[in-house]
């Protein structure tokens, strides 16, 4: 009886410890991922992982998504798309393959990677995009994004490419002010809704 109770006991244990340190991740990059949504509001707070499940709340200041897809080949930013929606604008990000790891927070200052100097952009408040790992060039160097660019919308008033270095493109997105955003994923594309 005693040897039983060891091994219940034991495999109590095991099972309790497999799932103590587990942590959501993103869908396989091997299997279109599910659309994924997360929000996000411009208050200064905790910082969120959106992973698989929609948020409940749009509280977070930061939103990161965690992906680990093989390489190579590096996901590419082939394109970015913008429209204006009813209630929200939204701007898509092009990426055929596998998806990146990609987080978004607010920024008080859009400062070119590598260097650090500033850039100037429309907007009054600012969205950073981090992809990573991400290129937004093709394998000669030549870019597949690039620079600043005005959209016309009430909104996302403009974006531009200010990091295609190392493994990690950012992309700011200059705002008409601090607004809700959501980030999602969906096969191929990466999207950021502004919903003001």
């Amino acid at each position: 009886m005693k040897g039983k109770t060891a091994l219940i006991f034991l495999t109590t244990l095991t099972v309790a410890g497999g799932c103590a340190g587990a942590s959501p991740r993103a869908a396989s990059p091997t299997t279109p991922p599910a659309p994924t949504t997360t929000a996000a509001s411009p208050a200064p707070t905790t910082a969120t992982a959106a992973t698989a499940a929609p948020a409940t709340a749009a509280t977070a200041r930061q939103i990161t998504a965690i992906r680990e897809p093989a390489v190579p080949p590096v996901p590419v930013v082939t394109g970015i798309r913008f429209a204006a929606h009813d209630g929200f604008d939204r701007i898509v990000f092009d990426l055929p393959g596998a998806l990146p790891a990609h987080s978004a927070e607010y920024v008080t200052e859009v400062t070119r990677d590598g260097s650090g100097q500033p850039v100037s952009m429309p907007g009054t408040a600012f969205l950073l995009i981090v992809l990573h790992p991400a290129q937004a060039h093709r394998a000669d160097g030549s870019p597949t994004v690039t620079g600043i660019h005005r959209t016309g919308l009430a909104r996302i008033q403009a974006y531009g490419v200010v990091g295609d270095y190392e493994g990690y493109v950012s992309i700011a997105l200059g705002l008409s002010g601090k607004q809700k955003y959501s980030v999602g994923e969906l096969s191929n594309r990466i999207y950021v809704d502004v919903t003001g």
